[in-house]
């Protein structure tokens, strides 16, 4: 559930977590300054995620008691890597009293090509042949989900592609899945490494929440694990 706190004009960095996916994504932003790190988890947030935070913050010359807020995104996303990345996050907050925000997966990855103008729609790789994909529309006031979050097939999706008109797909996409949704007309897609989804996406959605006075409370925000 979210809250509301009185907006602010300044304030230090946010800690950005992403566990998602095998892909572990996490950032420092401040409004100003950006640092990231990604990698690639697999299964191992377990024994990764922490030593990647504290290499982070090292490396930016910030002690955890300066965090502003911390971050996470709340899926759809794997059972584990979610868990591991709700368990830290909220561990920050208990141990210094840092505010919690609540950010979308599949809203931070269809920001990193939200600038093109066009309808996104940002996939979630769900394992087993699966997908899970979400429509949003793009405007000068930001995003806005036009489309439920989606658990199907990728024939399925290439139906509903058929039937979208012009949109850009990214995120959780393989190379075969690429090349399939490519030769639907109307269909976009950017280059491989820029469809994986951007720590500085998350940290920028997170932020614009903090600026806004939003922030979630810690024992009603949970992750939404992927549905097989």
């Amino acid at each position: 559930m979210a809250t509301s706190r009185p907006p602010v004009a300044d304030d230090g960095p946010i800690l950005s977590i992403d566990t998602s996916s095998g892909q572990g994504g996490i950032a420092l932003y401040d409004g100003r300054t950006l640092s990231t790190r990604s990698w690639p988890a697999d299964r191992s947030h377990t024994t990764t995620l922490l030593s990647e935070i504290h290499h982070l913050l090292d490396r930016a010359g910030v002690r955890v008691r300066e965090l502003t807020a911390v971050a996470i995104a709340t899926g759809p996303g794997a059972f584990t890597g979610l868990r591991v990345g709700f368990g830290v996050a909220k561990g920050f907050h208990l141990a210094t009293g840092v505010p919690l925000i609540g950010i979308p997966t599949l809203e931070a990855t269809a920001l990193g090509v939200a600038i093109c103008g066009i309808p996104v729609i940002a996939v979630v790789g769900a394992g087993r042949g699966r997908l899970v994909w979400a429509r949003y529309d793009v405007s000068t006031e930001g995003l806005a989900q036009s489309r439920s979050p989606r658990n199907g097939t990728v024939s399925e999706l290439v139906e509903e592609l058929r039937e979208s008109g012009p949109v850009l797909v990214t995120g959780e996409i393989d190379d075969d899945q690429a090349g399939l949704f490519a030769r639907i007309d109307g269909v976009s897609l950017p280059p491989g490494p820029l469809r994986m989804r951007q720590p500085g996406a998350l940290a920028e959605l997170a932020w614009r929440r903090w600026r806004a006075g939003i922030v979630d409370e810690a024992r009603a925000i949970e992750p939404i694990y992927l549905s097989r």
